[in-house]
Formats: structure tokens, sequence, C-alpha cells
């Protein structure tokens, strides 16, 4: 029998300072969720804890409606749209018989994206165009519009779903939440700005929001929880992130 998932441990909560940080890796073609459950007694400061107590409070998002069996902890950075230009679908629940389908749509938040890409499929050729760019059954919407409806599906999904299976409602309602989004490191300034811009009209208040890029939270992984090296100080290691869209690197 498989070991059951380990969950946070909330009986502390009431005489401890707490925080729920909830993680959102924003992907081109898949994206990923964990949350982060933070127990503190009165006084203490987070850089208090060690990395196996960080470590040991990271939860992944695994509760996503139908999950592609080959990535269990992603969700498909997909929509559909409905005639009258409502969501109608999201991530696994996007079917073939929805007729207007958008993917691809974060990288129409960076301007010249087209320029690291050589040839591309017809679904992603009108986001590398940039945040200019218009969807011929949608014209109304932008990437903008596209980013905000998806990440607001995401947050709703965690705070109402998710979340939910493993704390109280009295819990939840006392909870300081922190959300935390990857971008990647060739956006300008102005798409971590249409992104963060996406996160609060999907709901997370500018103040609640921090961004990161993706190698800086994979190198900060490697180089503190990844149990899977072995690394010292003075030791040098490379990140290579291949995503689906976009393809970064770092020492």
């Amino acid at each position: 029998m498989a070991e059951a998932e380990q969950q946070p441990d909330t009986t502390t909560a009431t005489s401890s300072k707490t925080k729920l940080i909830i993680g959102i890796d924003f992907g081109t073609t898949y994206t990923g969720v964990a949350y982060a459950h933070t127990t503190l007694q009165l006084g203490e400061s987070s850089s208090a804890m060690i990395v196996e107590q960080v470590r040991d409070n990271i939860f992944p998002v695994r509760d996503f409606p139908n999950p592609d069996p080959h990535y269990p902890d992603k969700i498909r950075t997909v929509l559909a749209y409905s005639e009258d230009g409502e969501v109608a679908a999201w991530g696994g629940t996007v079917k073939p018989s929805h007729k207007t389908q958008i993917a691809f749509f974060k990288l129409g938040l960076q301007d010249s994206i087209g320029d690291f890409y050589k040839s591309a499929t017809s679904e992603m050729e009108g986001f590398l165009k940039g945040p200019g760019y218009r969807h011929a059954r949608l014209p109304s919407k932008s990437a903008l519009d596209f980013a905000a409806d998806y990440l607001k599906a995401i947050v709703n999904h965690v705070l109402n779903v998710s979340l939910p299976k493993h704390f109280s409602k009295d819990f939840m309602t006392e909870q300081s939440i922190g959300y935390v989004i990857t971008v990647p490191a060739i956006w300008s300034d102005k798409a971590k700005n249409l992104t963060r811009q996406a996160a609060e009209r999907a709901g997370i208040a500018e103040a609640d929001l921090q961004m990161v890029t993706e190698p800086e939270a994979a190198a900060l992984y490697c180089s503190t929880l990844c149990g899977e090296v072995d690394l010292t100080d003075g030791d040098r290691f490379l990140i290579c992130d291949a995503g689906g869209g976009t393809v970064v690197s770092g020492l």
C-alpha cells in the first residue's frame, strides 16, 4: 500500500503566527501549484526556520480536474470560451468538442517574443506577435485577458476546492495568504507588469503578490531543498529550464 500523502499540521495555529503561501508556476503549456503553511511562534522570524522545516511544509496541488497522467503535478495552460466570450472550461476540463480553445497566451505578454522562435505551431504564431495580438474568434480579448481568466480559474480552484480539503473554513477565514508567481528570465519589465495585472484581476491583491524568475526558483530549490544533489559552499551548477514555450539556463 502506498504511503499516505503528508498533510499540513494546523494544530498550533491558534497560538502561533501563521501564513499560507501559494506558489504558481505559470507555464506556457502546463502550470503547477504548491502551497506552504508556515507556523511560527509569536515574535519568531521566518528566517529561523531550517531548510528541512521549509521543505516539509510544501505541498503540491494534485486535485486538478482531469489531470494529464504524464504530468500529475501539472495542469494544462489552456482555456475554452463560449460563443458569448465567457470561460467555458480550463485546464483538464477543456475537451476537443470546445470550438474556441486558447493556448500559449502567456507568450503574448512579452514584446518581440517571436524573435526567440525559428518555427512555431499555428496556435503559437498569433501570440508571438506580442501583447497587441487579438484572436480571430475573440477580438475583444488580449493576452492579458486570457492570462487573467486562467489565473482566476487556478486561484478559485485552489481556494475553493484544494485547500478546504485540508483546512477548516474558520481557519481559512483567519489566514494571511500570500502568492508567488514565476516568470521567465527573459521577461521585460512590461511583461512582468502585465503578469502582475493578470494576477490582480484574478483576485490577488498587489500587496500579497511576489514574482520570481523561473531559473531563480529552480536554483534556490537545487541549492537548498533538492535531495538528489549534495552541494557544498563554492560548488557551481548549471540550471536548464526546458519548458513548453521558453528555455532558459544559468550558471
